[in-house]
C-alpha cells in the first residue's frame, strides 16, 4: 500500500508573514511573497521586454502631484533606548554597522540597534526608525484560543496606542494564518490549524496608497490574543513640492522593460494588467529615502503566479 507523503505548509499568506519575520534577521522586506528586491532588470532570452496586455479601464492621468519630503532624523542610541523601554527593554542595545551595497567594500556603513530580552527581541533602523519587535517562543505556533479577526484588530489597535504610535490615513485588513497538512501526491489539503492573525495597517498619502515596505504597520496577534509581531516602517513626511507625472503610456512602456520598483524574480514574458492607479513607493527601513514620489501601479497576473501582484513604476519626471 502506497503511503502518502505528508507534507506542513503555511497558506500563501504565511509566506507574506514569513517574509516580514526574515526582516527582522536580514533587513530585508518585500511587498508581495512573489517579488523581492534586485538591482537589475531580470533578461529574458537576452530581450529586456515581456508583452503586456490591459484589460482594465484606464485611470485619469494628471499632469502634477505632490511630492513628500521624509523628516525623520537618525536614531541616536539613546533615543533608541527610549523607543525600546515602551516595549519593556530595559538592556543596552547591540549596535550593529552594516553596508549600504554589501558587495561594495567602500559602500557606506548604516545602524540599526538590536535588544534582547529572552526570547523577545527588538530592532531599531537608525536612518528609517523602522521598529520590528518579536517573540520568537510564541510565533508560528498553532493556536488554541485564537481570537477573531475582528477582535484582532481591536487588540492592534490597543497594543499601538498603549506603546505611543499613532497609525492615520490607513486601511485595515486582518487576516488568520493557517497551518495546512498538505498530501504532496496529490496537493490536497488533509487538515487546517488555526496559528495567528494578522492585521496589517495599509498607508494612504493623499487618497494614494503607499506602495511597498515603507507604508505599513503589521501587529501578529496570537494565542490568548497576545501581540506576538511587530513591524512599523512608516516614515514622517511634510509637503515638498510638485512634480510633472510621466504619461501613462511611458509608464507601460516601462512595465514592458520591467523597469520596475521591484522586479520578479522569475522570468515573465506576459502580463496581464488587470488595475492601473498612482501611489507613492516607500522603501525598505534600510534604505535612506529622503523624498517619497508618485509611481504608477499596475495590478497585474502573470504565467508564473497564481496570485496578483503589483508592479510600481516610476511616476515622476
Amino acid at each position: 500500500m502506497r503511503k502518502n507523503k505528508l507534507l506542513l505548509v503555511a497558506t500563501l499568506v504565511f509566506v507574506v508573514l514569513l517574509a516580514g519575520l526574515a526582516y527582522a534577521q536580514s533587513a530585508g522586506y518585500v511587498e508581495n511573497d512573489a517579488i523581492v528586491r534586485v538591482t537589475d532588470t531580470i533578461t529574458h532570452d537576452d530581450v529586456r521586454t515581456v508583452d503586456v496586455k490591459i484589460a482594465t479601464v484606464l485611470p485619469d492621468e494628471p499632469k502634477r502631484l505632490p511630492i513628500y519630503r521624509v523628516t525623520d532624523a537618525n536614531v541616536s542610541k539613546s533615543e533608541a533606548i527610549s523607543i525600546a523601554k515602551e516595549f519593556n527593554f530595559g538592556t543596552e542595545p547591540k549596535v550593529i554597522s552594516y553596508p549600504v551595497q554589501p558587495e561594495n567594500a567602500l559602500s557606506p556603513l548604516k545602524t540599526k540597534y538590536l535588544f534582547k530580552n529572552g526570547s523577545c527581541y527588538i530592532e531599531i533602523h537608525a536612518s528609517s526608525k523602522a521598529v520590528t519587535y518579536g517573540n520568537s517562543d510564541k510565533m508560528m505556533k498553532v493556536s488554541n484560543n485564537l481570537p477573531s479577526e475582528s477582535d484582532a484588530i481591536k487588540i492592534a489597535q490597543k497594543f499601538l496606542k498603549q506603546h505611543g504610535i499613532s497609525v492615520n490615513n490607513a486601511t485595515i485588513e486582518a487576516e488568520t494564518i493557517l497551518l495546512n497538512k498538505l498530501d504532496t501526491s496529490t496537493n490536497k489539503i488533509l487538515d487546517k490549524k488555526p496559528m495567528m492573525v494578522q492585521v496589517k495597517f495599509k498607508r494612504y498619502v493623499d487618497g494614494m496608497r503607499v506602495m511597498g515596505a515603507g507604508g505599513k504597520v503589521i501587529v501578529t496577534i496570537g494565542d490568548d490574543g497576545e501581540p506576538v509581531y511587530f513591524l512599523k516602517n512608516w516614515r514622517t513626511l511634510e509637503p515638498a513640492g510638485t512634480t510633472d507625472v510621466i504619461p501613462l503610456s511611458a509608464a507601460i512602456d516601462k512595465l514592458k522593460r520591467l523597469e520596475v520598483k521591484d522586479v520578479p524574480t522569475t522570468p515573465i514574458r506576459s502580463i496581464e494588467v488587470i488595475g492601473i492607479n498612482l501611489g507613492y513607493y516607500g522603501d525598505i527601513p534600510s534604505e535612506e529615502q529622503t523624498t517619497y514620489k508618485p509611481v504608477w501601479v499596475f495590478d497585474v497576473k502573470t504565467s508564473t503566479s497564481t496570485e496578483t501582484i503589483q508592479l510600481c513604476v516610476d511616476a515622476a519626471t
